[in-house]
């Protein structure tokens, strides 16, 4: 499962329904199916070496750009490490080759092309080209749109929100630097309260 980690000691399945509840709560209603049973078979994002490049997959060099740009602007890198340390765009890459439904995929794609259309419409560059704040003004908007109308199944920068969150709180960097953690040799544990948790999250 390429961008995807399947690790015994990392998070039992346990702890792991309890990060799915956890992340449901912050994006206020339930995590779809797929993206469930992602976490549940075991699947983590791993941590990214600065400067690498993520080899898509599933996704096109385009495509993987716009996701690369939305994970970074919902998690950036601050005191502590963003959604791209901690290889969220190569997660939800090979979530989505592995898991999900061809319709999803489908819809996940044409609902990629027609935010890079709109984005670039909007601010006069693409997206991924955009300044932080042009970013996060763009897909703030976004999401309150489609959140106001939101429907069964996600659109497309509802499931790009939630593929970020559940990757990077399940993953080693996510859960380590960013909850409340105390080492156990050759464990982490994936699932502490909300109340302990030290990293905002734009727009739960």
């Amino acid at each position: 499962m390429s961008g995807v980690e399947l690790s015994e000691d990392s998070v039992d399945l346990q702890q792991r329904r309890a990060l799915l509840k956890r992340v449901a709560w912050m994006l206020g209603g339930a995590i779809s199916a797929p993206a469930a049973l992602a976490i549940l078979q075991g699947c983590s994002a791993k941590e990214t070496p600065a400067g690498a490049a993520t080899s898509w997959k599933f996704l096109t060099a385009e495509e993987g750009s716009i996701v690369s740009a939305i994970a970074d602007t919902l998690i950036p890198k601050t005191d502590t490490s963003g959604a791209l340390d901690a290889g969220v765009p190569a997660f939800i890459d090979g979530v989505l080759q592995a898991v999900y439904p061809k319709d999803a995929q489908d819809r996940f794609k044409a609902g990629a092309a027609e935010f890079a259309t709109a984005a670039k419409a909007a601010k006069g560059k693409a997206f991924a080209d955009q300044a932080a704040g042009e970013r996060e003004e763009y897909l703030k908007a976004s999401l309150e749109e489609a959140l106001a109308g939101e429907r069964d199944p996600k659109p497309f920068v509802l499931m790009a929100r939630e593929l970020t969150l559940l990757g990077f709180f399940s993953s080693k960097v996510g859960i380590e630097e960013n909850m409340e953690y105390v080492a156990v040799p050759t464990v982490y544990h994936g699932c502490v309260p909300l109340s302990q948790m030290k990293k905002h999250v734009y727009w739960e």
